[in-house]
């Protein structure tokens, strides 16, 4: 039986047709056109739900930059979601990246999970250990575009190993982030001062640079960038994101810049000595969710204002409400994934119940006290960094059926036990340490990049979860516990939404559905 036909092109449509299914294998096929990339967020595929509303079905690729690092925008999920939020989650402890190193940081890239610090190494999962490897970019940050790699450098940015931005004579070009065929940077000249207002005709200055670029072109242009002088000298970000047709950025002292139709927009000013920073950007529905600094929360774009949005997530019991950072956003599962400093919290949003859970804290020690703001504050008080042992969840990354979540201190120190003698002999060891989290019914794999259509189909039984691209399976999982009792007597019916869902609108040229069972 085939049932239910959408096809979207220049615009979205929303198709929704009554169909019932029995408690039996189905799949879902999608014919997408993704257009030429030129950095676009590609969205959302589908959404469905069991007849009784137990379970929410769906698949798309996900829009998340999180300080460090963007997520793979050609990784494709698809995820089975508990509608009243319950979920059953096996922790697993995998081998630390740095044998001396108090932070990691992850990043993934071609269905393989990368460490940065202490230089580049990929898990394998097969020896359960950490592999010197050397690719594309080394340490850099990238990002996959077309069948090419961009690699932001040291103020230089390349594409497939060829240079298409060179560093700058004066100062430095920092934070690149490639997205609606613009390459956008900072261009900072701080000229050894602290941060201050600009001054007109000062050499000081802090830019903001939006580059039309595409695969095709040997070279940025500079002669063709919309640039903004920003209002404060030395101002960066932690943060880049994308909402439809809109690049944000929020500066590290409380500036908020949208680029859009061509040009610059402050939203925010900045204030110098007030703390409101973005850690983290995540595409989620019809809006882009920002965690955000000194709350701890996740506040919300609507393309127009930020809403600030109480209990996003709630704070731990028992710790302080100051100085909360939602540094790690991303979707597992079909549900939302906050990691919160510092105290290593690790929270998670169901959609359907829209229920906060507390999923878990990501160290055990030291005791929780709202007596102090950080971790250690007492018996690190002679430190020059006085939350130098806060506690961060630095990345959480899909891949496969998995969630890697990583753990650091402030930054990722190098350990000396002379001088925190608190710490030892192994509770250092906590800092810099990888989690392997999973819980069944979510799936992702990196997909080909193909110009013109591409078919990628979602499979589902009652014991497995598989996605395959033009015929080839791209990954399969096995489905336990309690969601494959759920899947066995699952009933389809209600309705099928084409191109929308948690991941936001599908951001491609043209989408058709079907279902096939």
């Amino acid at each position: 039986m085939k049932a239910i036909i959408c096809i979207c092109r220049s615009s979205l449509l929303i198709l929704a047709l009554p169909w019932f299914a029995a408690a039996e294998d189905f799949t879902v096929s999608v014919v997408v056109d993704r257009g030429s990339d030129v950095g676009q967020s590609f969205g959302s595929l589908f959404e469905m739900t069991s007849d009784d509303g137990s379970l929410v079905i769906g698949a798309g690729f996900q829009n998340v930059y999180n300080t460090r690092y963007r997520g793979d925008r050609h990784s494709i999920q698809f995820f089975v979601r508990p509608a009243n939020g319950k979920r059953e989650f096996a922790v697993k402890e995998l081998a630390r990246p740095s044998d001396n190193l108090m932070g990691a940081y992850l990043f993934s890239r071609d269905d393989v999970v990368y460490s940065t610090y202490g230089g580049l190494k990929s898990w394998d999962s097969d020896s359960e250990s950490w592999k010197n490897v050397s690719g594309a970019g080394g340490t850099n940050e990238t990002m996959r575009v077309a069948n090419g790699v961009l690699v932001f450098g040291d103020s230089s940015v390349s594409y497939n190993n060829h240079e298409i931005l060179a560093a700058p004579e004066v100062g430095r070009y920092e934070l690149f982030f490639y997205a609606n065929g613009y390459l956008c940077f900072y261009h900072i000249h701080r000229n050894g001062k602290p941060y201050h207002f600009y001054e007109e005709g000062e050499e000081g200055f802090s830019r903001l640079y939006a580059c039309p670029w595409s695969p095709s072109q040997k070279q940025v242009n500079l002669s063709t960038a919309v640039t903004l002088r920003l209002p404060v000298v030395g101002e960066t970000t932690f943060a880049w994101g994308q909402l439809g047709q809109q690049i944000v950025t929020g500066s590290n002292i409380g500036g908020f810049y949208t680029f859009e139709n061509g040009q610059w927009k402050m939203l925010l000013a900045p204030i110098i000595g007030k703390s409101y920073q973005l850690y983290s950007t995540l595409g989620f529905h019809d809006q882009l969710l920002m965690g955000q600094y000194p709350t701890g929360r996740v506040f919300s774009f609507d393309s127009k204002q930020i809403h600030d949005q109480a209990g996003w997530p709630p704070v731990l019991a028992g710790v302080s409400k100051n100085a909360r950072e939602a540094q790690t956003t991303i979707i597992y599962g079909g549900d939302l994934m906050v990691g919160v400093w510092p105290w290593g919290e690790l929270w998670r949003y169901n959609p359907d119940s829209e229920q906060w859970i507390f999923t878990r804290r990501m160290f055990e020690h030291p005791t929780v006290s709202d007596k102090i703001t950080h971790p250690y504050d007492f018996e690190n008080r002679d430190s020059t960094v006085g939350n130098m042992w806060g506690q961060r969840v630095t990345s959480l990354v899909v891949n496969g059926p998995h969630l890697y979540v990583s753990t650091s201190a402030k930054a990722p120190y190098q350990w000396m036990p002379d001088r925190f003698p608190f710490l030892a002999p192994s509770k250092w060891k906590s800092y810099g340490k990888v989690y392997q989290l999973t819980t069944p019914g979510n799936l992702a794999a990196s997909t080909k990049w193909t110009a013109g259509p591409t078919t990628l189909t979602f499979s589902l039984k009652a014991n497995e979860l598989s996605i395959h691209q033009d015929g080839l399976l791209l990954t399969r999982s096995q489905v336990t516990g309690k969601m494959r009792d759920q899947l066995k007597a699952m009933r389809i019916s209600e309705s099928v939404q084409w191109g929308t869902g948690v991941y936001g609108r599908y951001g491609g040229k043209t989408i058709a559905g079907r279902i096939v069972r």
